[in-house]
């Protein structure tokens, strides 16, 4: 005998299945957010871990707090911390917020969770990228009995011959209507290293001079390219002549 449920009935039992569904579907999707949010976690404790190493050096403290008045900075590029990569204790750590202080030659990290920085260990930094240039640490044993001392070099060009910018920048304090000012100023030195040798190059003669057997070909470029070498592109046209001796048939 077959058996009908009245129309309430099956309206009854439809809501009952729909509202099962959809607290399985939700229990579900609680289920995979959880553990989503797991995985993120545990991935975000590993990163923490393997970098351990790179955020565990003494504070540094940002000096310029005890001037009332401050002129520009002494971070290379920008004030606030920028991606960036560095190879420290022979270990690689991309992506890690950096600052440069030139005046201290001091490479500085910032913590990835707060507003805290870090200064790494010199000795430990071989180098480090940021803001689109590299660095590297030119060791006493390096610079040893040469024109160059120890510290951090902006390596750019190395195609044979080696271009190197030491970034500088000093302080100078005055007090000014009862309060103290500070102001910064930038300078930079330019290397050339040849042969193992570091050579001071403060324009075209002194560059040209490394290169005598290259010397007509060296100035008839400069001519044609109009490089002047003075102060506001020296850097720019000690690059174009070190990649255009690069070039030449060795």
């Amino acid at each position: 005998m077959k058996i009908s449920l009245p129309l309430y009935g099956l309206a009854v039992l439809s809501i009952a299945s729909s509202r099962q569904a959809v607290a399985q579907s939700t229990s579900s999707d609680t289920t995979l957010l959880a553990a989503a949010k797991s995985q993120v976690a545990q991935r975000y404790t590993a990163h923490i871990q393997d970098q351990s190493q790179l955020y565990n050096g003494p504070e540094y403290f940002n000096y310029t707090r005890y001037y009332q008045e401050v002129q520009g900075n002494q971070f290379f590029g920008t004030a606030t911390a920028q991606p960036g990569s560095v190879y420290y204790a022979g270990h690689y750590y991309p992506n890690v917020p950096l600052l440069y202080d030139t005046r201290l030659d001091q490479v500085v990290v910032q913590q990835p969770t707060n507003l805290f920085t870090l200064r790494l260990v010199s000795e430990k930094v071989s180098r480090f990228t940021l803001q689109g240039h590299t660095f590297i640490r030119l060791t006493k044993d390096t610079a040893a009995n040469q024109n160059i001392t120890p510290g951090f070099y902006d390596l750019l060009v190395d195609k044979g011959v080696t271009l190197l910018a030491r970034r500088v920048k000093k302080i100078q304090v005055q007090p000014s209507q009862n309060i103290t000012k500070a102001s910064f100023s930038a300078t930079n030195q330019y290397f050339i290293k040849r042969d193992r040798v570091y050579y001071p190059v403060k324009g075209r003669g002194s560059f040209i001079s490394l290169f005598p057997d290259r010397r007509r070909e060296l100035q008839q470029y400069a001519r044609e390219k109009k490089l002047r070498f003075r102060k506001k592109g020296l850097e720019d046209d000690l690059i174009a002549l070190v990649n255009y001796y690069a070039s030449l048939p060795q």
